[in-house]
């Protein structure tokens, strides 16, 4: 019989534990934990390995580990220095990963990675990416990006947008950008729409709509409207 565990005991799994459900103020994980339902706690570290197949609501949780959540993860904070994988929405007030996430729906206040990260819906106030990402869709009202690898996003949309790399490798392909104030360099967009578009000397568009367009020189722009 797997057993659950209850509101305010602590649960820590030094070997290979499973449970049915876990209520608990804090979670500790240094073997390998499997729960069959949800996960409440207040704190949670995972360090060894950790698959939920229900939902994981936290106030906070540390992934140094592999951690693997089937449904939802509700967090006011998400740290991964590990690998974290939800195959449902992620909402938390703060995310910030340095090691790999993949994630599919995620609301935040704040996102940062300077990781690995791969996001199907990205929406939220603030993103900074200082490594690499992979996204469908990605939506904030300031964006920064200061790349290292390639990236790559389907649709990029908010108020303030700048583009760099942190590495010489840095490099974002894209499909639309769309915002108010756009700053782009080593990128490849299919389509830039903004109010005032700053494009640099390793930034290639294919189509720019602009109320005000400054390109620097090498930058390359198949047509301006």
């Amino acid at each position: 019989m797997n057993p659950s565990i209850t509101k305010d005991d602590r649960v820590k799994v030094l070997g290979s534990a499973t449970y049915d459900d876990i209520d608990a103020e804090h979670v500790r994980v240094l073997g390998s934990l499997t729960v069959k339902g949800d996960t409440h706690a207040e704190r949670a570290k995972v360090a060894g390995a950790a698959t939920i197949r229900g939902n994981l609501d936290v106030d906070s949780i540390t992934v140094s580990g592999s951690t693997k959540v089937a449904e939802d993860v509700t967090a006011d904070s998400v740290s991964v220095s590990g690998s974290l994988s939800v195959r449902g929405t992620t909402q938390a007030d703060t995310l910030d990963c340095s090691g790999s996430v993949k994630l599919e729906t995620v609301t935040a206040d704040q996102f940062e990675t300077s990781g690995m990260a791969k996001v199907a819906t990205l929406d939220a106030e603030s993103v900074r990416v200082h490594g690499a990402i992979q996204a469908g869709h990605v939506e904030a009202d300031d964006v920064r990006f200061n790349l290292v690898g390639e990236s790559v996003v389907s649709s990029l949309v908010g108020d303030s947008i700048v583009v760099g790399r942190r590495r010489p490798d840095g490099f974002l392909r894209a499909k639309s950008i769309e915002g108010s104030d756009i700053t782009l360099d080593y990128v490849d967009v299919e389509r830039v729409v903004g109010d005032h578009v700053k494009l640099g000397a390793n930034a290639r568009v294919g189509v720019v709509e602009a109320e005000e367009l400054d390109m620097a020189d090498g930058a390359v722009v198949d047509s301006a409207e």
